[in-house]
Order: structure tokens, then C-alpha cells, then sequence
């Protein structure tokens, strides 16, 4: 297994989008509940793969992988938004 940490300080949010949910034409299939407060996003996912395997966890803390490949294949296709919660 992979885990790969995040710092997220402050006010600062490291989140997917929610138009990341469902099944992607890659392969991966997402899912998370949306959090709304003005905005809209995602932070605790879980993605599974037909090939890689399982991606899971939030972005503001830690992710988990079935391996670092499966990690880093699902971050190039799907990477997080950064942005401010200070902005709501």
C-alpha cells in the first residue's frame, strides 16, 4: 500500500471537484459525498480502477493507494483544486 501525505494549513483547501464523481473514460470510478457551503466540493473519495486498483482518502490529509503507480496515475488524471475555504 501507498499513502501519501498533505500539508493543507490554515484556510487553505486541497479538494476535488464534484464533476470528478462518477465513471470516467480512464477508467477510474469516483465517489464521495459533495459538501456545499456557496461552493461545491469533495474531499473524502474513494476511486477504484479497473488496472490500478483503489485511490482513497482527502487530499487535506492523506491518500491511500493500492500502490504508488495506481496513486500517480489517478493525481495525472484527476488532480485536486486548490483554493481558499476563506472564500465562502
Amino acid at each position: 500500500m501507498f499513502v501519501k501525505e498533505f500539508l493543507v494549513k490554515g484556510h487553505d483547501a486541497l479538494t476535488l471537484c464534484p464533476s470528478e464523481l462518477g465513471e470516467h473514460e480512464d477508467g477510474w470510478k469516483i465517489e464521495g459525498d459533495i459538501q456545499e457551503d456557496y461552493y461545491e466540493w469533495v474531499n473524502e473519495f474513494s476511486a477504484t480502477h479497473p488496472v490500478f486498483g483503489r485511490v482513497w482518502g482527502d487530499f487535506e490529509n492523506e491518500v491511500h493507494a493500492d500502490s504508488e503507480e495506481a496513486f500517480l496515475h489517478f493525481y495525472e488524471n484527476h488532480p485536486p483544486q486548490s483554493w481558499d475555504y476563506w472564500d465562502i
